[in-house]
């Protein structure tokens, strides 16, 4: 320890007894967001989060923000009174009287506990790290000194939380690697790398049992760090709220649980080798009021995971629990690399995604996914899963299943809604009816260039989509198509569609009345995702994707550009029903488009908007019957020749779609696509013959893609 804790610390110095103070030390973690800052309370247990106050009494951003446990107050720093300020009880802020302060801005800071001074820190010779005394009784109380400058310790971190007792403040990088930084000194200390999550961490906390937590910006993730156990790799801990402005702060002294509302939580009742008790960061929900998702006719929550034998439905016949595992029911026998029918009944709209231990390691690794991120409806439907037959044993396992309004859990972690349910299963091997494209839980990317005729900038990147399909057939013809897909980015200045054609099939061939659309996981009301008065069957995804994603602040493109766009915006899913089986062997991605939005203009090559009567497709895929063949008049560089079969391709072949069949590291903006993966001219002159795996990350110049 670096120093004495103060004499009453936890909230008992008079400071502490005024009522805008806190009155205990809390244990629910804050987070401070927006332009004009708002107040959320965070639970980091299940990430489960809500505005607390949403007029703070300031028209700008406040950063820097930290608990103060000696006094029971928060402090930031105030964009708008450029000087620290100290926060209520009820989230409104009051202007201190700082002497000797900088003209500067800072956005990391937190409160070193045993010394009750405030620090802020911004890298830059112009800026550095300050302290600040709070203590009313020090000599130097409310004034501001510099501790050392911002090129002696060129952090670049966005947020630093203080260890509960040993006076270091730890922070982690956009690299990923963690720092322990000794504010007496001015110096700081490379302790790790996190082990792969990277990103900008705006929010740092601690707990009382000295575990760091960290929340990623663009996407929500909260990590946790072991640091009283220096395991410093980074797990998974919960799904948290996003944002491009993010400032967390807690009561380091408190534990990460808040004995008033654990009970308010559902964990699992699998084995414990499946990840199902805190420690084990077993998955977990929040059950707050207002949460009615989850499966079955209802969810009961536990102060901890109680695996097998301590599970609540093997003690359900005994009066002492209550099985609320009602929400899956396996309608056929579950058999290694067949084809499966689980009928599940949830409470509301969510997204559902599932496991099987058919290797019967008493884990469920990551190939034993069943189902990821499918969207599901309120109410008994079926879902048909794909057993994998890997290393698949006969007899007795387990399966996980979770239900939530987030995308993307793992089998353990926390959730800020929904339910976990677990079921012991048994799984029989020998030896389908539906078909992947690429496969049942991977992506493929399509990439745009949206300048045709022109090359423009080349980077690839103007739209990106991942996209996964699957073909249902009955006796070996086509019955039901679901195509899923993702918005990755859009660097584009023009404003463009996304459409996806089914080559060969024709529009009166699709059973209309019984499409599902969804984005975000809620039904499309505003248009039919069938074009009209089309022969054709083509699917219009969205008429102008800068309806569903935005740049973020001081960006202009989505997703391109370092630190423009959170995590990914827009998630479609698109079930196509036949009316009768169609004997067709369409298979693969099908015919994905791009097409200008109507009545928006589309560079100075046309005098109008072109609208729909532009398209961009992949090379060589002939356009749909919408599209204008006279815009194939040899202009720019454009080298299609209709009558050869010979589309959307450069007088060099070079494309302007591409179509990966995997989940693509595009370019960042401006970074044209051959800079960024050098081999891909000569596996396009030497038309596939050589350099096969151009595309790889291993053939990337990684410095001018952009990281996820």
């Amino acid at each position: 320890m670096r120093g004495l804790l103060l004499g009453g610390l936890l909230l008992c110095s008079p400071a502490a007894l005024f009522a805008e103070s806190f009155t205990d030390c809390p244990s629910r973690a804050f987070l401070t967001q927006g332009a004009v800052a708002k107040t959320y309370g965070v639970n980091l247990v299940t990430g489960d989060y809500n505005l607390i106050q949403d007029d703070m009494g300031t028209n700008n951003k406040l950063n820097a923000v930290g608990f103060n446990p000696n006094d029971g107050f928060l402090y930031a720093w105030s964009h708008e009174h450029d000087t620290a300020v100290k926060i209520h009880s009820d989230f409104t802020v009051e202007a201190l009287a700082v002497s000797n302060i900088t003209d500067n801005t800072f956005y990391v800071g937190d409160v070193e506990l045993t010394t009750n001074k405030y620090y802020v820190y911004r890298p830059g010779s112009a800026y550095g790290l300050f302290s600040i005394n709070l203590d009313e009784q020090a000599d130097d109380y409310l004034k501001m000194v510099n501790v050392t400058d911002g090129d002696s310790m060129n952090l670049k971190i966005f947020d630093m939380a203080f260890h509960p007792s040993d006076g270091y403040a730890y922070a982690v990088d956009k690299k990923g690697d963690l720092h322990r930084i000794d504010v007496v000194a001015g110096t700081s200390e490379k302790l790790a790398s996190i082990g792969g999550p990277t990103g900008t961490f705006g929010a740092a906390y601690f707990d009382v049992d000295e575990n760091l937590y960290i929340s990623r910006n663009n996407d929500g993730h909260i990590y946790k760090i072991d640091i009283g156990g220096q395991n410093y790799t980074a797990q998974l801990f919960a799904h948290g709220p996003s944002s491009s402005i993010n400032d967390g702060s807690r009561c380091a002294l408190a534990p990460v649980i808040d004995p008033d509302s654990d009970i308010n939580i559902d964990f699992g009742d699998a084995p414990e080798s499946y990840g199902t008790y805190l420690k084990d960061n077993g998955a977990r929900h929040g059950l707050s009021d207002t949460n009615t998702l989850y499966l079955g006719s209802g969810v009961d929550g536990e102060s901890d995971g109680k695996p097998l034998p301590l599970s609540d439905d093997e003690h359900d016949a005994d009066g002492d629990g209550v099985d609320d595992e009602d929400g899956i029911q396996f309608a056929t026998s579950l058999q290694a690399g067949d084809t499966a029918v689980l009928m599940i009944t949830p409470s509301a709209s969510g997204i559902l995604s599932g496991w099987i231990d058919v290797d019967q390691n008493g884990i469920f690794d990551s190939d034993e996914q069943v189902i990821t991120d499918k969207s599901v409806n309120a109410g008994k439907q079926p879902v048909f899963i794909t057993v994998p037959d890997g290393e698949a044993k006969a007899g007795s396992t387990w399966a996980r299943f979770r239900i939530s309004s987030n995308s993307g859990l793992l089998p353990t972690g926390g959730a800020a809604d929904g339910e976990v349910e677990d079921y012991k299963i048994d799984i029989n091997v020998e030896g389908s009816s539906v078909t992947y494209y690429p496969s049942s839980s991977g992506w493929t990317t399509v990439v745009f260039e949206d300048n045709w005729p022109f090359e423009g900038d080349y980077d690839m990147n103007d739209l990106v989509s991942y996209l996964r399909t699957s073909i249902f057939r009955t006796d070996g013809d086509t019955t039901l198509i679901n195509i899923t897909g993702e918005l990755a980015a859009v660097g584009a200045s023009y404003h463009n569609g996304f459409g996806i054609r089914l080559p060969g099939i024709l529009r009166d061939q699709i059973d209309e009345e019984a499409i599902e659309y969804k984005i975000n996981n809620k039904p499309v009301t505003r248009f039919n995702p069938l074009e009209e008065g089309r022969n054709e069957a083509i699917f219009m995804i969205t008429y102008n994707v800068w309806d569903y994603v935005s740049a973020g602040e001081d960006c202009i493109f989505y997703r391109t550009e370092a630190g423009c766009g959170s995590d990914i915006q827009m998630r479609f899913n698109l079930t196509i029903p036949f009316k009768q089986p169609v004997d067709t062997d369409i298979a693969g991605v099908f015919d994905p488009f791009l097409f200008a939005t109507p009545d928006a203009p589309h560079g100075d090559h046309f005098a109008t908007p072109p609208g729909r009567n532009y398209e961009i497709h992949l090379k060589n895929q002939e356009p749909t019957e919408a599209f204008d063949l006279s815009f194939m008049d040899g202009s720019g560089a454009d080298g299609s020749v209709p009558n050869e079969g010979h589309y959307f391709q450069t007088v060099k072949g070079l494309p302007w779609a591409m179509e990966i069949g995997d989940h693509w590291h595009y370019p960042k903006e401006y970074r044209d696509v051959t800079h960024a993966y050098p081999l891909f001219p000569s596996y396009v002159m030497s038309k596939g013959e050589e350099s096969a795996a151009w595309y790889t990350f291993d053939n990337a110049v990684e410095s001018i893609l952009f990281e996820d």
